[in-house]
C-alpha cells in the first residue's frame, strides 16, 4: 500500500513538472514566434503623411500603411509590381474588399478605395506573389478631398520605390532588408565626417602599379574573390592638426593730417620745397615710428626709401611696401608708384607634399603632358632656390586606369634633396589610359599617412572627370541631401569613358537609407572628403576641363564637383583653380611652390582712386624690380576708378612695382586750389588673401595752383554829375579752354562803390573766386585753378560789363573797364505811307549815312524803317538819308533825300527845320505816289477751233465802294485786235464786266474780279490771264448768236398766201411746220447755229405751184449766210435778239393752156410768164428793200 500512495504521488508530481515544463516552453514559443513576425516587418518609407511597411509570409505580401495625419479625408492610390530579370508583374489582392481597381486619365490601373478615408487610419492589403519573388516596386499616390471647395488633389506621391523582400525559404530573422528609390539623383557631396586612417608603405622608391582586375565589355568589373576587403578611410587617423595663423601681423596705421589747408600724410616727404606732392614716410626698424626722411628725388628705382616694411628690415622683413607720386612735366598729371617686396617664409612647419598628376590619355592633348613637365621642373626650382626644402618632403603619383599599355608611377614621398631628381624626370612624354582620379588620391593619402607632425599637401592635377572608381559600400548623406562614399570594396567601377555608371547600384547611408550610385563622383568626392577630415590639404587644378554629357553634367557641373574636392583656407577661399590653357600647368605649379614657401601667397591690392582725381587711361604697367625676377604674373586691372590687383606672388628677392598715372579734376565746381587732397582712399594690401590680415600703404596727397584776379573800373563824366553812378557793377568773366561741358565756362564779379580808390575809379585785386549768378544770387563760390583738367593753363578774362544805365563801357586792357556818361543816342522812325490812302508801305530801301559809314535801314514789315540794331545817331553828326527804292507799286517822290544833323546838345534838324523827337527817336513820313497799274480784256470766239478776236464789244471797269458795291469807273469797247485797256490808279478791289457783245454775239458780263495791292501787285483767283500779254490781260470769249428763219408765203401780188407747208432739215435736227395743221403764211424756223440746211415745200397752196426745188441756206462760224451758194449781206444783229434770215417764197397761179400742136406754144407761154414775174420781182425788191424772195 506504502508503494501504492507512493506511486500515486511520483506520478501527481510528474504530472506537474509536465505542465509547467509544457507552459513555459509554449510562452517561449510564443514570444519567440511574436519576435519573429516583427523580426520580419519590412519598413518600406515613412513621409509626414504616411507610413509603408510590409511582410512576407509564404508566397503573399501584406502591405500596410499608417495615414497619421489628422482630420483629413484621404485615400491611397496604389501600384505594385514583382521584379524579376527580364520583366514586370503587376499582383493583385486577395483580401480586403474596400479596396477596388480604378484606371486614371492616363488608363493607368490603380489600387485605391472607394471612399475616402478619415485619419489617422490604417489598413493592409495582401498579395498573392509570385514564387522566387525577390524585389517589388511599389508607387503611392496620396488623394485629399477639400471640403470647402468639394474638390481633391493629389497631396504627395512615391514614385518606383524598389523594395528587397527575403525569399519564402529564408529565415524570418534576416540581417537586413533594403529599400531604395530609382529615381534618386546623384550625389553632391561637401561636409566632413569622421577621421579615419588607411596604413602607408615606407618606402620612397618608383613603383608601377600591376593591373589588379580585368575589365569587361560592359564597363563593370569582377574581383578575383566573391569576399572583398572593405576600405574605410573616414576611420583612419588625423594626421596633422594647424593650430596658429601662419603670417599674422599687426596693421601699421599710416598717419594723415586734416585742416584748413587740406588732408595729407603727418610724417611727408616730398621730392623738392616747390611740390605739389606730399608722399607719406617709411617706417622704422619694422615698427610705427616714421624714419623721418623728408625729401628724396622720387627715383622709382630706388628701392630703399619710404617702405612700411613688416617682420623685419631690409632682407629680413617678410613683406615691405610703397606708395609714392611725384609731378609729371604735365600740370596736374601725376606718377603714382606701389611697391610690394617678399621674402622666403622664415619659420615654416615641415610639410610634406605630393603631386597627383592624371596620366590619362587625355592629357596628350593640346600639349598638356608637356606643360606638367615644365611646371614640375619650375616647381621643383622654386623650392630648390627658396631656401626651405630642407623643411619640405615630396612624393609624387602619376596616375591613370589599369592595362598592360598603361602607366601608373608614384615615387614615395622623401627628402626634397633625395627625390627632387626623381620627380623631375617622372612626367612621361605621352600618356595613355582612363582617370582613376581615386586611387590616385588614395596613393598619395597612404604616403602622407605617417604621423610626423608635417603639414599635408596634395596637389591635383586632372583635365577630365574620373572614369574609374571603387565599388562604393556604403554613403554618408549630407543635410542637404547629397552624399559622398565612406567606404568602398576593392572591386572597380569602370564606365571608361564618362562618370556615368550604366548599372547603378544602391549603398546604404549612415541611417540604414539606400542611395543609388551612378557616377564616379560619390566615390572619388568622398576619398577627398576623408582625406581632408586626415587633416591633409587638397589643391586642386582643373585643366580645360569639359561637361560630361553622357552622364548629363556642364562644365560648371563638373568644375563644382572638383571644388568639392579640394580644401578651403581660413576664410573658406577654396584652393581650385580653372586652366583654360595648357600654358596656366607650369603657372600653377610654381604658384604652388611659392605657396609653401613665400610670405606673399595669392596676394591681393585694393587701390581707389579718390575725387578730384581720375585714372589716365592707358597709364598702367607692372614691372619686376626686385633682385629675383617675378615667375608668377599678377593680375592688375582698373575699372571705375580703382585700381586692383590679385594672385601675388612674391618669395625672397622677389618685388612688383605698379605704375599708374592720375589726374587732378581741376574743373569741378566744388574744386579748391592750393588745398590738399589725397589721391587715393584706403590702399589694403592682403598678402595671403585673408581679410583679417591686412596691411596699408601710405597714401599720397597733390594739389593744383590757383589763380587771382584784379580788375578796376574807371568812371568819367563829362558833365561833372557822378550821381547817376549805380551802387555797383557787374563783370562778366570767362575762362578757357575748359575739358568737359560741365565745366563752368562764364562768371560773375562785383565791384562796388566801397572799392573805391578815389573820385574816379573803383579796383578789386587778388580776386580768387567768382559767383555763378549776378544780382541778389551773387556769391563767390567758384574757385580760380591756374589748369584745366588736362593741364593747360587757363585764360580768365573780363569779357563784359553788364550795363549800366546812363554810360558808355569800355575795354581799355584786360584788367580796366571805362564808364563814360553819354547822352542817349538817338533813333530814327520812317514812316512810309501811300499817296492814294493811308496805307503804310513795306519794300522800300533807305540808305543812312554818316559818322563815316552807311547803312541800310531796316523794315520792320510794317511800314516803318528804322536803324539796324548797331547804329545809333551820334551827337555833333551831319546824316544823309537817301530814299533808293520805292515800294512796290509806288514810285520815287520829288523829294528822295533829307539832311538830319545833330548838334552838340543833341537837338536834331531836317533840312534845317528843328524836330521834335519822340523818346530819344527822330520821325519821318514821307508819301509815294501809287504806280499806274495798266490792265485789259481781249475778246475772242472761237472758229474752227481757233481763236478769232473780236471788235466791238464794250467792257466796263468797276472799282468796289466801301459799301461793297462796284461802281464803274471806265468803259471801253474791243478795238480790232479784240483789246479793251484801262489804266488802275489806286489800289483797290475791281471787277470788269461785258456789257454789250459784237454785232451778232451774245453778251457774257464775266464779271471778273481782282484786287490791286498797294505794292501794285494783282490778286486773281480765275485762270483766264493771258501770260504772254505786255500788261495784266484777261481773255474774253462769245459765241454767234444762233439764226432765226423767216420764210414769208404770198403770190404774185405779194399778199400773204396762207396753206403751204415747208420742211427744213440739216446739221442733226428736221423741223416741219406747221405744226399743229393750221394755215400759216409766216413760217419762222429758229436757233439755227452754223451749218448747212435744206428747205422744202411740202404743201402748197390750193391752185399754186410750189417752189420747183428745195432752197440750200448755209451758214459760217463767221456769221456769213448762203442761199443756193449766194452769199446775203450782213445779218447780224445786235442786243439780245437772235440774227435773222427772211427768206419770200412767191407761188404761181397754175394756168392751163390749151394745146394747139407743136411745143412751142408752151414754150412762148412760159417765157411770158417768166417776164412778167421778173418785172413784179424788181418791183417788190425795191419795195421791200432787203426781203430775199423766192418763187
Amino acid at each position: 500500500m506504502f508503494l501504492t500512495k507512493r506511486h500515486h504521488w511520483f506520478s501527481f508530481i510528474f504530472c506537474m513538472l509536465g505542465g509547467i515544463l509544457f507552459f513555459i516552453y509554449s510562452s517561449l514559443q510564443t514570444n519567440g514566434t511574436a519576435s519573429a513576425q516583427e523580426e520580419n516587418t519590412i519598413a518600406i518609407t515613412e513621409t509626414e503623411q504616411i507610413k509603408l511597411t510590409g511582410q512576407r509570409e509564404g508566397n503573399q505580401f501584406t502591405l500596410r500603411y499608417q495615414l497619421s495625419q489628422k482630420n483629413k479625408q484621404q485615400r491611397i492610390w496604389l501600384q505594385l509590381y514583382a521584379l524579376d530579370e527580364t520583366k514586370e508583374q503587376p499582383l493583385t489582392k486577395t483580401n480586403n474588399k474596400e479596396v477596388v481597381f480604378i484606371e486614371d486619365e492616363s488608363a493607368q490601373s490603380w489600387l485605391t478605395t472607394q471612399d475616402f478615408l478619415q485619419t489617422p487610419c490604417e489598413q493592409e492589403v495582401t498579395f498573392q506573389l509570385p514564387s522566387e519573388t525577390k524585389k517589388l516596386k511599389l508607387a503611392i499616390q496620396i488623394e485629399e478631398y477639400d471640403h470647402e471647395n468639394q474638390e481633391s488633389h493629389k497631396l504627395a506621391s512615391l514614385d518606383e520605390l524598389i523594395v528587397d523582400i527575403p525569399l519564402a525559404t529564408e529565415s524570418a530573422s534576416s540581417d537586413r532588408v533594403e529599400v531604395s528609390s530609382t529615381d534618386s539623383q546623384a550625389a553632391e557631396t561637401g561636409t566632413e565626417s569622421t577621421s579615419e586612417q588607411v596604413s602607408n608603405e615606407d618606402s620612397k622608391g618608383v613603383s608601377n602599379e600591376e593591373t589588379q582586375e580585368e575589365t569587361k565589355e560592359t564597363g563593370t568589373t569582377t574581383s578575383s574573390s566573391e569576399d572583398e576587403t572593405l576600405i574605410e578611410p573616414f576611420k583612419q587617423e588625423r594626421l596633422y592638426q594647424k593650430t596658429t595663423v601662419s603670417q599674422a601681423f599687426a596693421s601699421i596705421e599710416p598717419d594723415y593730417t586734416t585742416d584748413q589747408n587740406g588732408t595729407y600724410p603727418t610724417a611727408s616727404w616730398k621730392i623738392d620745397e616747390k611740390s605739389n606732392v606730399l608722399n607719406h614716410q617709411g617706417n622704422k626698424d619694422a615698427g610705427e615710428t616714421w624714419d623721418g626722411v623728408a625729401t628724396w628725388n622720387g627715383d622709382p628705382e630706388n628701392l630703399t626709401n619710404s617702405y612700411i616694411e613688416y617682420g623685419g628690415v631690409g632682407d629680413e622683413a617678410d613683406f615691405a611696401l610703397r606708395k609714392f607720386a611725384k609731378e609729371t612735366n604735365t600740370p596736374g598729371l601725376f606718377d603714382v608708384y606701389l611697391n610690394v617686396r617678399g621674402n622666403v617664409q622664415r619659420q615654416i612647419d615641415p610639410i610634406d607634399v605630393v603631386l597627383v598628376v592624371d596620366w590619362s590619355g587625355s592629357m596628350n592633348e593640346m600639349g598638356r603632358i608637356t606643360e606638367v613637365k615644365k611646371g614640375v621642373d619650375r616647381f621643383l626650382n622654386q623650392i630648390e632656390g627658396s631656401g626651405i626644402q630642407d623643411s619640405v618632403y615630396m612624393g609624387y603619383v602619376g596616375y591613370s586606369s589599369d592595362g598592360n599599355n598603361y602607366q601608373n608611377k608614384t615615387c614615395q614621398l622623401g627628402k626634397f634633396s633625395e627625390v627632387k631628381e626623381t620627380i623631375r624626370t617622372m612626367t612621361p612624354e605621352t600618356a595613355a589610359g582612363g582617370t582613376f582620379t581615386q586611387r590616385g588620391l588614395r596613393q598619395a593619402g597612404d604616403m602622407l599617412s605617417t604621423q610626423n607632425g608635417h603639414k599635408k599637401v596634395i596637389v591635383l592635377l586632372t583635365d577630365g572627370v574620373p572614369t574609374y572608381s571603387y565599388h562604393v559600400s556604403k554613403v554618408h548623406t549630407q543635410a542637404d541631401g547629397s552624399y559622398y562614399g565612406t567606404a568602398f570594396s576593392l572591386s572597380q567601377d569602370q564606365p571608361m569613358n564618362t562618370s556615368h555608371l550604366y548599372n547603378g547600384y544602391f549603398a546604404s547611408d549612415q541611417y540604414g537609407n539606400s542611395k543609388w550610385i551612378n557616377n564616379t563622383f560619390v566615390a572619388t568626392i568622398g576619398e577627398a572628403m576623408a582625406l581632408k577630415e586626415r587633416g591633409i590639404e587638397i589643391h586642386g587644378l582643373g585643366i580645360q576641363l569639359q561637361g560630361d554629357q553622357t552622364a548629363g553634367y556642364t562644365k560648371d557641373d563638373v568644375e563644382n564637383k572638383m571644388r568639392q574636392m579640394v580644401s578651403a583656407d581660413e576664410e573658406g577661399h577654396l584652393y581650385y583653380e580653372s586652366a583654360n590653357e595648357a600654358a596656366d600647368i607650369a603657372d600653377y605649379l610654381e604658384k604652388k611652390a611659392l605657396h609653401i614657401s613665400a610670405t606673399v601667397t595669392d596676394g591681393e591690392i585694393t587701390d581707389p582712386i579718390s575725387q578730384p582725381f581720375l585714372y589716365e587711361e592707358n597709364s598702367l604697367s607692372i614691372k619686376s624690380v626686385g633682385s629675383a625676377v617675378l615667375t608668377v604674373q599678377p593680375e592688375v586691372t582698373i575699372s571705375d576708378n580703382t585700381l586692383n590687383a590679385s594672385g601675388l606672388y612674391l618669395g625672397e628677392g622677389q618685388e612688383l612695382q605698379i605704375h599708374y598715372q592720375v589726374r587732378i579734376q581741376t574743373e569741378a565746381a566744388d574744386f579748391k586750389p592750393d588745398t590738399w587732397y589725397q589721391m587715393n582712399g584706403e590702399t589694403v594690401f592682403y598678402p595671403n588673401h585673408q581679410s583679417d590680415q591686412k596691411a596699408l600703404f601710405g597714401v599720397p596727397s597733390a594739389k593744383a595752383a590757383g589763380k587771382e584776379l584784379t580788375i578796376k573800373k574807371v568812371w568819367e563824366e563829362y558833365d561833372g554829375d557822378t550821381s547817376s553812378r549805380p551802387e555797383s557793377v557787374y563783370f562778366e568773366i570767362s575762362r578757357s579752354p575748359v575739358t568737359s561741358k560741365e565745366s563752368w565756362q562764364t562768371g560773375y564779379l562785383k565791384l562796388t562803390e566801397t572799392d573805391a580808390q578815389d573820385q574816379t575809379s573803383w579796383e578789386r585785386s587778388k580776386v580768387s573766386a567768382v559767383s555763378e549768378k549776378d544780382g541778389t544770387d551773387y556769391e563767390e563760390t567758384r574757385l580760380l585753378p591756374l589748369y584745366n583738367n588736362q593741364g593747360e593753363t587757363f585764360n580768365y578774362q573780363v569779357t563784359n560789363e553788364l550795363a549800366v544805365s546812363g554810360y558808355e563801357s569800355t575795354r581799355v586792357d584786360v584788367s580796366t573797364w571805362k564808364n563814360t556818361k553819354t547822352f542817349v543816342p538817338l533813333a530814327l522812325n520812317l514812316i512810309k505811307k501811300s499817296a492814294v490812302g493811308e496805307v503804310k508801305l513795306t519794300g522800300a530801301v533807305f540808305e543812312l549815312t554818316g559818322a563815316g559809314k552807311t547803312v541800310t535801314l531796316v523794315d520792320q514789315g510794317d511800314g516803318t524803317y528804322g536803324l539796324p540794331a548797331d547804329t545809333t545817331l551820334q551827337k555833333s553828326q551831319t546824316y544823309r538819308l537817301k530814299e533808293v527804292t520805292a515800294p512796290a507799286g509806288h514810285h520815287l517822290a520829288k523829294q528822295t533825300e533829307w539832311l538830319i544833323h545833330i548838334d552838340e546838345q543833341g537837338h536834331a534838324t531836317i533840312d534845317g527845320q528843328p524836330v521834335t523827337l519822340v523818346e530819344h527817336t527822330i520821325i519821318l513820313e514821307i508819301t509815294n505816289p501809287f504806280t499806274e497799274i495798266p490792265v485789259a480784256i481781249r475778246k475772242y470766239t472761237l472758229q474752227n477751233e481757233q481763236q478769232v478776236l473780236l471788235a466791238g464789244a464794250v467792257f466796263s471797269l468797276q472799282q468796289k465802294t466801301a459799301g461793297g458795291d462796284y461802281q464803274e469807273i471806265a468803259s471801253e469797247t474791243s478795238d480790232d485786235v479784240g483789246m479793251a485797256e484801262f489804266t488802275i490808279l489806286e489800289p483797290g478791289a475791281y471787277r470788269i464786266s461785258e456789257t454789250a457783245g459784237p454785232l451778232g454775239y451774245d453778251t457774257v458780263a464775266g464779271d471778273y474780279e481782282f484786287v490791286v495791292g498797294t505794292d501794285g501787285k494783282i490778286q486773281y483767283q480765275g485762270e483766264n490771264v493771258d501770260g504772254d500779254a505786255n500788261c495784266w490781260t484777261l481773255t474774253h470769249g462769245n459765241q454767234l448768236k444762233p439764226f432765226d428763219l423767216v420764210v414769208n408765203k404770198q403770190d404774185e401780188l405779194g399778199q400773204a398766201l396762207e396753206g403751204a407747208k415747208f420742211r427744213l432739215s440739216g446739221n442733226g435736227r428736221t423741223v416741219e411746220l406747221p405744226e399743229n395743221g393750221e394755215a400759216l403764211a409766216v413760217f419762222h424756223f429758229q436757233d439755227l447755229t452754223p451749218g448747212s440746211y435744206t428747205l422744202e415745200e411740202t404743201g402748197t397752196p390750193a391752185g399754186y405751184a410750189g417752189l420747183t426745188a428745195p432752197v440750200q441756206i448755209k451758214i459760217e462760224e463767221d456769221g456769213q449766210v448762203f442761199i443756193d451758194e449766194e452769199r446775203l449781206p450782213n445779218l447780224l444783229v445786235s442786243g439780245e435778239k437772235n440774227n435773222q434770215i427772211e427768206l419770200i417764197v412767191t407761188n404761181q397761179v397754175k394756168v392751163s393752156l390749151p394745146e394747139t400742136g407743136g411745143n412751142w406754144h408752151g414754150w412762148m407761154v412760159i417765157l411770158s410768164a417768166s417776164l412778167l414775174v421778173l418785172l413784179a420781182g424788181s418791183y417788190l425788191h425795191v419795195k421791200r428793200k432787203d426781203k430775199s424772195s423766192l418763187k
